[in-house]
């Protein structure tokens, strides 16, 4: 008989969960939604540092003179730093209109800090894809021509 009561409650629980499964959000106290903005904020910085990083080793090649031929013909690689350019300052837009307040109180000191570190990582970035744009550049004006 107990168990039948244990089955019924979880099912309750799940079918009311269910129902609002759109809405948790709303429910979540500010602490965990600054948390967890946080560590979404923290992830990106990581992503973009790995992206840079990418970036300048190539670039370190390709003022090395490894490539012997036209490394950008088709103009997709500049396309797509002007891309990630375009998405970097949509971000620093984005992190640059976060209220103060947001910043303040408990939890709120993670998310400040990631939102500096986002912003720094997002320079960085930028001036390392505007670089290897300019240098993709001078390198294809040799070969194309």
């Amino acid at each position: 008989m107990l168990t039948l009561a244990w089955k019924i409650l979880v099912c309750e629980i799940l079918l009311a969960l269910h129902r609002a499964k759109g809405h948790w959000r709303a429910l979540m106290p500010p602490v965990l939604r600054r948390l967890r903005c946080a560590r979404k904020i923290e992830s990106l910085s990581n992503r973009l540092t790995a992206m840079g990083r990418k970036i300048t080793s190539f670039e370190a090649s390709l003022v090395a003179g490894a490539f012997r031929e036209a490394v950008d013909a088709d103009f997709s690689i500049r396309a797509m730093l002007k891309g990630l350019k375009e998405d970097i300052c949509n971000i620093r837009c984005e992190m640059a209109a976060v209220p103060p307040e947001s910043c303040a109180g408990w939890g709120g000191e993670r998310l400040g800090a990631a939102i500096e570190q986002l912003q720094a990582v997002a320079q960085q970035t930028y001036v390392v894809a505007d670089r290897l744009l300019w240098e993709i550049g001078e390198h294809d004006l040799k070969y194309i021509a």
